[in-house]
């Protein structure tokens, strides 16, 4: 096990370390215990694309879970779930580096869990938020709903952007070694496998998901205004 886990730490090349570092509790937290997720799926030899769907089915089941939840232990266990997912999201790439088996349609496959996980921890973060409001207050269904899908909406419209102009828009927003201090804050803070699980988890413990609503409805419908804003304008 240890030289596997020695492999894939190593396994990641220079450039791609610096950007993922700028993702601090994902880099320090969350890869390191992919790392150990990987081992078993190494031992069973399972591929990439395999894993990418596993966590694409878990996190629906991440969702459901917190969606349902009408306490704070059953919602905690969601939470885990939504991590669970993180660290699975992981683990196809994990794979894909140390075999050097990746491919164009596993950037895919991994993508499609991703783009799940960015709706779908709003919308039942919402959901949750209502079962706890003794089901009185809809308006929490309807802030986890705007939100998720304003952290979609803007890359649906980036990628018809490059499929029309065929120009890849965006990549100075995968490319983090040059962000500052300000987009390196707002990268932590808005990454779905970053603080914002963190903070998920100290408003559930809190009793306080109303207001991680309401405060990433906030700063997730400014992003996606201003990312279409720079789209629209070739930025």
């Amino acid at each position: 096990m240890m030289s596997y886990l020695k492999d894939l730490s190593k396994s990641m090349t220079p450039e791609k370390k610096v950007n993922a570092k700028k993702d601090i509790f994902a880099f320090y937290v969350g890869r390191p215990l992919s790392y150990v997720l990987t081992v078993p799926f190494l031992w069973l030899n399972i591929r990439p694309n395999i894993v990418s769907i596993i966590a694409a089915i878990e996190i629906i089941i991440a969702g459901i879970v917190l969606s349902m939840a009408n306490n704070i232990k059953v919602a905690v266990f969601g939470w885990f779930l939504f991590f669970l997912w993180n660290l699975l999201d992981g683990v196809d790439g994990n794979i894909a580096r140390l075999k050097k088996n990746g491919s164009k349609i596993g950037s895919v496959y991994d993508a499609m869990s991703g783009y799940e996980a960015m709706f779908l921890l709003y919308f039942c973060a919402g959901i949750f938020s209502f079962n706890m409001s003794n089901y009185s207050d809809y308006s929490q269904i309807i802030i986890g709903a705007i939100s998720g899908m304003s952290v979609i909406f803007p890359r649906l419209v980036m990628h018809k952007a490059n499929t029309e102009l065929g120009v890849e828009k965006g990549s100075n927003l995968t490319n983090k070694q040059s962000f500052g201090l300000g987009k390196t804050i707002a990268l932590n803070i808005t990454s779905i496998s970053g603080l914002v699980q963190v903070l998920l988890l100290l408003a559930i413990l809190s009793n306080t998901v109303m207001y991680f609503s309401y405060c990433y409805l906030v700063i997730n419908v400014a992003i996606m205004l201003v990312s279409i804003r720079n789209v629209l304008r070739g930025e």
